[in-house]
């Protein structure tokens, strides 16, 4: 049984804002338990058969969030949500989810510039041209071990394993780290990971994959709070 709960993660020791201390305690607004993940009760949710990445000490902050929440719909299932503002009940999409044979909810995605890029520009093009058939990467309810997260972890832990050396030679610098990033003394990144490789350019094409499969009657979050 999928229970009713909602995981969020903030994975370092960067101070959070007000605005996002804020935007957190809307979330119980979903109907949902929410549980909250960071560096002190990380370790109670991970599987004995499922350790974390090897790598996963390397990422960035973001990285290391966009890890977590496949692992955890993959592993636990559930909702997941950034650490946005939420205003409406998700108890009605929940219900839809558990009644049904889709392995997902989310919210439609916003229009074709909000899909992920990076994966080439055929493939980049196409999805944003089916960004219709997609949902959103911010929220959403899943089944756990279901083909499509099977498919979304073994895709991430693939990418983790090619970088695993990479990862490990040149570490994150910075919460927001990414492949190539200019720091604030000029400097550019040498950090392996694209900002959506590992997220984004795996999930939407999954969503595309998959769409027959995903329903798309989550309420939005509002993205207007920035990511700190």
């Amino acid at each position: 049984m999928l229970k009713p709960r909602l995981f969020c993660f903030w994975t370092d020791d960067n101070i959070m804002s007000d605005d996002r201390h804020r935007a957190l305690s809307t979330l119980s607004k979903t109907g949902l338990e929410v549980i909250f993940i960071n560096q002190n009760n990380l370790s109670d949710w991970i599987l004995k058969h499922a350790p974390l990445h090897r790598s996963y000490k390397y990422l960035s902050s973001v990285h290391k969030a966009d890890y977590l929440r496949c692992y955890f719909m993959h592993h636990h299932g559930g909702a997941y949500s950034d650490v946005k503002v939420i205003e409406e009940s998700w108890l009605s999409s929940y219900e839809d989810l558990v009644k049904s044979d889709y392995l997902i909810n989310g919210y439609r995605e916003i229009n074709c510039i909000e899909t992920a890029r990076g994966r080439g520009l055929l493939k980049d093009v196409w999805l944003a041209l089916n960004f219709y058939r997609v949902i959103g990467n911010g929220a959403y309810i899943c089944k756990p071990n279901t083909s499509f997260t099977t498919e979304w972890f073994n895709s991430v832990q693939k990418i983790l394993d090619s970088k695993s050396e990479a990862l490990k030679n040149h570490p994150s610098k910075s919460h927001r780290d990414f492949y190539l990033k200019k720091y604030d003394d000029g400097s550019i990144s040498n950090y392996p990971i694209r900002w959506t490789e590992i997220c984004g350019e795996v999930f939407h094409p999954l969503c595309l994959k998959h769409s027959k499969k995903i329903l798309k009657n989550l309420p939005t979050p509002d993205f207007s709070l920035p990511y700190l």
